[in-house]
């Protein structure tokens, strides 16, 4: 039981002392004290915050919040709802695939579902996070994390928050355990690839890879309707982010090819697919011109590189010639073009980026003069 406080603390937020001019804040669950410094009013303003922060979510806005644009009819259970939405209808992603994103958000929806969004902070997105890391689950907190950065990015985008709180979260003592992938080991497997004469798709596949920087999950969902203007358009079904990639894209560690020339190679095995990288021929209920599963095009990639006699305990994965298509880039063009192809929006693009009149697509092009 808290001793009575005397005439001069009386007046006192809850758990603020002071001690000689010295203002602290002291946590009531755990007796922790923070320090606040000698400013009477700061401290008070700092110990209000504090003790609305542990009493638990707010169930209606303060006048500081509506002054900020906040508004108790917009939760996060219904932008949950509305991102759901927005990923089956603008990202076009699979049953498989939305049964994640449920996944990784049904622990945030329990929290905070029916919480204004705009009221959820980093601290209390860390607080989630810390639930999986302190039970050793650091992988399942870096999915968590990347899903709800995606999803309070896409409601920043919409106007329902200011700022986006899950963005400078981080989780740590995660380590990536399979290798980098070498440009030597790359041209191995290449090589082995080429003389697949029954999956001619994992060629092709590992050349738009290598040309486009993108994700498997982007490799599989590209389409012949994509290519428009000279251009291939991805919209990244990760992030959302577009990226109009010239088919003048070309790399001297792929001698003779542009992303064009590729694009045409994937066009000559069936007139008939819809998407660039397809099944070759009937296997089982897949016919020919049917799409290729991610799963398909990791295990050809596999096939190659074992072929190619690359081994190893965590041998490099397909995904790696994302990272690998960025370093030769850079070596190229530099680190702002490898930035911009793979989509990140935090680069310094103004060189390469180019903005056509509103349009949400980044246009990605070899730097002329180069």
């Amino acid at each position: 039981m808290a001793r009575p406080r005397n005439s001069k603390h009386r007046a006192f937020p809850e758990n603020l002392y002071e001690r000689n001019g010295y203002y602290s804040w002291r946590d009531p669950r755990d007796g922790k004290e923070y320090g606040i410094g000698r400013d009477k009013r700061e401290a008070f303003d700092q110990s209000i915050e504090a003790n609305l922060h542990i009493s638990g979510p707010q169930t209606s806005l303060r006048v500081v919040d509506r002054l900020n644009g906040m508004s108790n009819d917009k939760t996060f259970g219904d932008w949950c709802d509305r991102y759901k939405t927005l990923l089956e209808e603008t990202r076009e992603l699979r049953a498989t695939s939305l049964n994640s994103v449920r996944a990784y958000l049904v622990v945030a929806r329990k929290k905070w579902d029916n919480w204004p969004i705009s009221s959820i902070t980093t601290l209390d997105i860390a607080d989630l996070l810390k639930e999986w890391t302190d039970a050793g689950k650091n992988r399942m907190a870096t999915h968590v994390r990347s899903r709800l950065v995606d999803l309070f990015r896409e409601a920043q985008a919409a106007g329902w928050i200011q700022q986006n709180p899950a963005e400078i979260t981080k989780v740590r003592g995660v380590k990536v355990k399979r290798e980098r992938l070498t440009l030597e080991q790359f041209e191995l497997i290449y090589t082995k690839a080429k003389e697949e004469r029954a999956r001619p798709w994992i060629a092709r596949m590992i050349e738009l890879a290598l040309l486009t920087g993108q994700r498997r999950e982007d490799l599989a969902n590209m389409k012949f309707t994509d290519v428009r203007d000279n251009h291939l358009f991805v919209q990244q079904i990760k992030t959302g982010q577009k990226v109009a990639l010239s088919l003048e894209l070309s790399l001297p560690d792929l001698p003779g090819a542009t992303l064009g020339s590729v694009i045409e190679s994937c066009r000559k095995g069936s007139y008939t697919a819809k998407t660039l990288l397809y099944h070759t021929r009937n296997s089982g209920k897949a016919k020919h011109g049917d799409p290729l599963y991610i799963s398909i095009l990791s295990n050809g990639f596999a096939i190659a590189r074992e072929k190619a006699e690359i081994m190893g305990e965590n041998p490099p994965t397909l995904h790696e010639i994302r990272s690998l298509s960025g370093r030769l880039y850079e070596k190229q063009y530099g680190k702002d073009f490898s930035q911009a192809i793979w989509g990140h929006r935090n680069a310094n693009t103004s060189a390469i980026y180019l903005d056509v009149r509103g349009s949400e697509w980044v246009n990605i092009a070899p730097p002329s003069g180069l």
